[in-house]
């Protein structure tokens, strides 16, 4: 993923072409890559194991669909505060749901409790994520925008 203009890119290979909109597949590309620590690190094995593509329909933003092919490199983008603002909501949220019901629940009913309070917690803040990324899913600011198109190319 690379960042022009506060907005961050992403090439994918276009597998389907509709009359407003392309399909477009980008591949993870893991940073542990090239670290060599790789071999005995458990974030390198958990990165290859969750490891997979991502499949989205990219609105064509005005590009005509007869000058596209399949198999071109779409060249597609996100605000970078949308993905910083997403990322942050991901990862904080279940965390401090997790402390909080801990701590009312290490209060209340002592060491059980806050083993309790912290599974709801963790939970409970998972679905509330899911429940606000779901009514966020139509907002034009989380939504990929096609930048460009480039014919054949590398799709690295």
């Amino acid at each position: 993923m690379r960042k022009a203009d506060g907005v961050l890119e992403e090439r994918g290979r276009i597998v389907a072409i509709e009359s407003d909109a392309i399909w477009v597949v980008t591949y993870k590309r893991d940073a542990c890559n090239g670290c060599a620590a790789k071999p005995g690190c458990g974030t390198g094995l958990l990165g290859e194991f969750f490891s997979s593509s991502a499949r989205l329909r990219v609105a064509l933003n005005g590009f005509r669909a007869d000058r596209i092919a399949l198999n071109d490199t779409a060249v597609i983008g996100i605000a970078g505060n949308a993905l910083t603002s997403s990322a942050l909501l991901v990862y904080l949220v279940p965390l401090v749901c997790l402390m909080l019901l801990a701590l009312v629940g290490d209060v209340l009913f002592a060491e059980v409790g806050a083993v309790f309070g912290a599974l709801a917690g963790l939970i409970g803040g998972a679905l509330s994520v899911r429940w606000y990324s779901r009514r966020q899913r139509s907002n034009p600011v989380f939504t990929p925008v096609l930048l460009r198109i480039e014919p054949g190319g590398d799709h690295s």
